[in-house]
Parts: structure tokens; C-alpha cells; sequence
């Protein structure tokens, strides 16, 4: 007889990689001034394509539905 038992139930963990490709735009006097706003708080997103790359699961199993 065996005193290990199962503690809990695991559920899949995924890893979703995306690429995504946006057009920002920045309001600034100078082009230096422009990408130090959009390092530090960003901009204003007018256009965003996202694609889902590739999942992986990182912990637990893979069912089939």
C-alpha cells in the first residue's frame, strides 16, 4: 500500500507567441523627442495586425478533443 497520493488535478499551461506589427504615432518637435516619448509612455495606436505564431504547452498534458 502506497501513502503518496495526488494533491491536485493539472491543467496545461501554454506559452502563445504573436507577432505584431502596429503604427504609431507620436506628437514631438524633433525626431529625438519623438522616440524618447515612445521608449518612455508610447503613442497612439492607429493600426495593430496581430498573428498567432506558435502555442507550446509548458506544463501538463496535451488532450485530444
Amino acid at each position: 500500500m502506497s501513502n503518496v497520493s495526488k494533491i491536485k488535478e493539472t491543467k496545461p499551461t501554454q506559452c502563445f507567441s504573436y507577432e505584431v506589427v502596429m503604427l504609431v504615432h507620436i506628437i514631438a518637435d524633433n525626431e529625438r523627442n519623438a522616440k524618447s516619448q515612445l521608449d518612455e509612455k508610447g503613442g497612439i495606436v492607429t493600426k495593430r495586425d496581430v498573428k498567432l505564431v506558435i502555442t507550446t504547452t509548458l506544463y501538463g498534458e496535451e488532450k485530444d478533443k
